[in-house]
């Protein structure tokens, strides 16, 4: 079970459908994982929120996979709209965070469904064209599923 956290900073707190809302709109976001040794480990992805899971894809084999294997546990941070104001020495910022538990999908439905939820995400709209890659690209194409345990928003908007 995760902790929940309070952030030190209550009145930027986001309701989780705020928080839900960011992770949807972003674009991009950064997996954090840890290795056997307990070093960390975060690298950008693409993502698409589905339910209570998040979706990215990879290669078949890396970093993130090996620590995966040994720890599911991981965080996902995405970051919307920020903007340094130097006149007042601050960033506006919406961001979200998810702590959850992170498992390679083995399944070809779910495996295939999820790819087409990032292609529909990022292209808008499925095709011949893109199923057909997807069909090329299928068996040398990982997805993990993150199945979300905890979801935190924080913002600081301009006023």
């Amino acid at each position: 079970m995760v902790e929940v956290r309070v952030p030190r900073r209550k009145d930027r707190a986001l309701p989780e459908a705020e928080a839900r809302g960011i992770l949807a709109r972003a674009e991009h976001g950064v997996l954090a994982t840890v290795d056997a040794d307990g070093q960390p480990y975060a690298v950008p992805l693409n993502h698409v929120l589905a339910g209570d899971a998040l979706y990215v894809h990879c290669a078949l084999e890396g970093h993130k996979l090996k620590n995966i294997a040994q720890e599911a546990r991981v965080s996902y941070c995405a970051v919307l709209d920020a903007e340094v104001d130097a006149e007042v020495l601050s960033t506006y910022y919406e961001s979200a965070i998810v702590f959850g538990r992170a498992e390679l999908v083995t399944g070809e439905a779910e495996k295939r469904q999820a790819l087409e939820l990032l292609v529909t995400r990022f292209c808008g709209a499925m095709d011949a064209k893109i199923d057909e890659y997807i069909g090329k690209m299928f068996a040398r194409t990982a997805v993990i599923r993150i199945q979300i345990e905890e979801i935190s928003g924080k913002a600081h908007r301009r006023e």
